[in-house]
């Protein structure tokens, strides 16, 4: 049976027709306000954006869809996790000030900011090809609903496609379970061409990174974030990828973080605005590549997935951007043709793993 998935374009026409209007009409829509009890408290999960990033979501999309649950007598809370990977949202501390600096804060969202794994780990058991279990931030966890507010990317390191899975998979999950899924990914240092300048290990603030007579050595710290890979002045630290692997680790993981929330308590709102061929975690903004399409809503994070994918594949590059090119303009994969990963991988096994569908009925609401 198809999941039902409502999309509104992103023009609007005046104060009474404003995109955050429209948004709250098709959550509204889906039910989701009225399945949560008076008090309920809601994780409303945010990627706050890397600091010196641009191009991540208006804090006022979050603060309006805040608003909204308290105005239903919901107790909402935005909330975001600390990283792997070791830029400025690495601990709590620095991720709070992040979160500030690009306008989240309980003074800007009306509700309080909350760092979801300051809280241990909540250790659930899943049956997957790549997890047996999965940490789910413990504030997260705690929580009686879950609404996740996604900017939409491409995403051209590990993903292909940035949207809910990726909130729920790494977004919403501890250190440990993060690090699993990153086993995906294979690093090492060329010993021809390291210098042991040191520069790598000043950079990683897991201290992965072993100062040796001749080179420098990754120890069983390392993350396998890849941070270190552009401070390299040698150009001496190479990764791989197994895809296929961080796909289902992916939506293994979000199988695990849904498996906390009953029927009825989670809801997925993506944003296609300001899409970049970058997730937001990138500390630095590269131009859109697609204009602004609209927003899409669902009960179904399989389904909000498939048919942002959809909505990207069927738009047209913005010209003298990265994706305008007559290779990725004809395809009729555009986001295959731009990353080269297979995103729709982890939509399969997220189906496969019981979380939602990747068959879809879009319902327009302008």
């Amino acid at each position: 049976m198809p999941a039902d998935v409502l999309f509104t374009p992103f023009e609007s026409h005046g104060k009474l027709d404003s995109l955050n209007l429209r948004i709250a009409g098709m959550v509204e829509r889906t039910g989701f306000l009225d399945a949560l009890p008076a008090g309920a408290r809601v994780a409303l999960k945010v990627h706050p954006g890397e600091r010196n990033n641009l191009t991540y979501l208006r804090p006022s999309l979050a603060r309006s869809l805040a608003g909204l649950l308290g105005g239903r007598g919901a107790a909402p809370f935005v909330t975001e996790t600390t990283t792997l990977y070791c830029r400025e949202r690495f601990t709590a501390e620095e991720l709070v000030a992040t979160a500030a600096f690009n306008g989240f804060s309980e003074e800007t969202m009306g509700c309080p900011f909350v760092v979801a794994d300051s809280q241990p780990d909540v250790v659930v058991k899943v049956d997957g090809e790549r997890l047996g279990e999965v940490g789910v931030a413990g504030r997260i966890a705690a929580a009686d609903a879950l609404l996740v507010l996604t900017h939409v990317t491409c995403h051209d390191w590990t993903a292909g496609l940035a949207a809910s899975l990726k909130q729920l998979g790494m977004g919403c999950t501890g250190r440990k379970s993060k690090a699993e899924i990153h086993l995906s990914t294979a690093m090492s240092i060329d010993p021809g061409l390291c210098v042991t300048c040191g520069t790598c290990a000043d950079t990683c603030k897991s201290g992965a990174v072993r100062m040796e007579d001749d080179q420098a050595v990754l120890t069983e710290l390392c993350a396998r974030c890849g941070v270190c890979i552009g401070f390299c002045p040698e150009g001496a630290i190479g990764y791989s990828h197994d895809f296929g692997w961080f796909a289902e680790g992916l939506a293994e993981a979000s199988a695990g973080v849904l498996s906390l929330f009953g029927p009825g308590r989670t809801l997925f709102v993506n944003c296609l605005i300001d899409v970049t061929r970058h997730c937001d975690c990138e500390d630095f903004s590269a131009a859109p590549i697609f204009d602004d399409i609209g927003v899409v809503v669902s009960t179904d994070p399989v389904a909000a997935d498939r048919a942002s994918g959809d909505l990207l594949n069927s738009a047209v590059p913005l010209p003298g951007t990265s994706a305008d090119t007559p290779g990725i303009r004809r395809a009729a994969d555009k986001i295959f043709a731009l990353t080269g990963i297979e995103w729709w991988k982890q939509l399969d096994h997220g189906q496969a793993m019981g979380i939602g569908t990747t068959d879809y009925r879009l319902t327009r609401m302008d």
